[in-house]
């Protein structure tokens, strides 16, 4: 069923096989969930996902075929980001969260790109970085191949939540792992006794 608030992107992603859909097959693959968009419009939708290396454009006569490439790998950002989506309902408090979250991991002050590149964008209870926290902050991320605009603050966070900090770094870790099959899915299944 067609969801609205999906970006044709994910619904493009979620209807392409592995091995891939013809430009035509694509089209009446989403007509059918109730996407409506032009053949030609998803052409050049496609063309473009492939130019940025969404999809792999293969062309197998008389059509062109389109399938996922292997997804990259994702960044420390992207996983947090993804976990406090579900952890805080505010924006301010999502941001506020993660800067706490990446100032204990990374024991420096954290920029507002990091907090960007979580996806997140409210204001975070903080304080600015002193000149001296500043510099060994930029000194670090520097080191580490990270270019942080001049103008971007350097921020510590004021708010306190180390009780929810061992759960969102456990998510964490497991999320960049392959050890989330070792791990509790944390609900129990009922017996037919209980249920």
């Amino acid at each position: 069923m067609f969801e609205p608030q999906k970006k044709l992107k994910t619904l493009i992603l979620e209807n392409l096989p592995e091995e891939g859909l013809s430009i035509s097959a694509l089209a009446r693959e989403l007509n059918g969930k109730g996407i409506k968009i032009h053949r030609l419009e998803l052409s050049g939708y496609l063309k473009a996902l492939a130019d940025v290396q969404v999809l792999k454009e293969r062309e197998i006569k008389p059509s062109k075929v389109f399938c996922p490439c292997a997804p990259k790998e994702r960044s420390v950002y992207e996983f947090l980001g993804e976990i406090i989506q579900k952890e805080e309902e505010s924006e301010n408090r999502k941001t506020s969260l993660a800067l706490y979250v990446l100032g204990r991991l990374f024991r420096r002050p954290i920029f507002e790109r990091e907090l960007r590149m979580c996806g997140l964008a409210g204001t975070p209870n903080c304080r600015r970085a002193n000149e001296k926290e500043l510099m060994e902050a930029r000194n670090i991320v520097s080191k580490a191949g990270m270019k942080i605009p001049t103008s971007d603050r350097a921020l510590i966070s004021e708010d306190d939540f180390s009780s929810i900090y061992g759960k969102i770094m456990s998510e964490l870790l497991l999320g960049m792992t392959s050890l989330k099959s070792y791990a509790s899915s944390e609900t129990r299944q009922k017996t037919l006794e209980e249920g």
